[in-house]
C-alpha cells in the first residue's frame, strides 16, 4: 500500500508539470522530482505577485522564490480537477 501512494503522488505531480509546462511563459527548472519541482516564469514576470494573484483565484500556488520561480507540489490529495484550474488560473494570470 506504501509503495503505491508513493507511486501516485509522483504520477500526480508528473501530471501537475505537465499541465504546467503547457502555459506559456513557463518552464519546469527540474530533470527529475518526486512530488516537488521549480517553474520558472517568464522574465518579466514576478513569482511574488503570481502567487497572490493564484490564491485570490482560490489556487495554493506554492512559495515564491527569487528569480521569478516557484516551488510547487502534488500530493495524494491533489485531484485532476485542482491540476486543470491550476493550470487555467496560471494562464489567465501570465496572460
Amino acid at each position: 500500500l506504501a509503495m503505491y501512494a508513493l507511486f501516485a503522488v509522483s504520477n500526480l505531480a508528473c501530471a501537475l508539470a505537465d499541465a504546467l509546462a503547457k502555459v506559456p511563459g513557463v518552464k519546469i527548472e527540474n530533470n527529475s522530482f518526486f512530488n516537488e519541482f521549480t517553474l520558472q516564469l517568464s522574465s518579466d514576470k514576478d513569482a511574488t505577485k503570481v502567487v497572490e494573484q493564484l490564491a485570490q483565484k482560490a489556487v495554493i500556488a506554492g512559495y515564491p522564490v527569487e528569480g521569478g520561480k516557484i516551488v510547487t507540489c502534488a500530493t495524494e490529495l491533489t485531484t485532476d480537477e485542482d491540476i486543470a484550474a491550476f493550470a487555467a488560473a496560471l494562464q489567465e494570470v501570465l496572460a
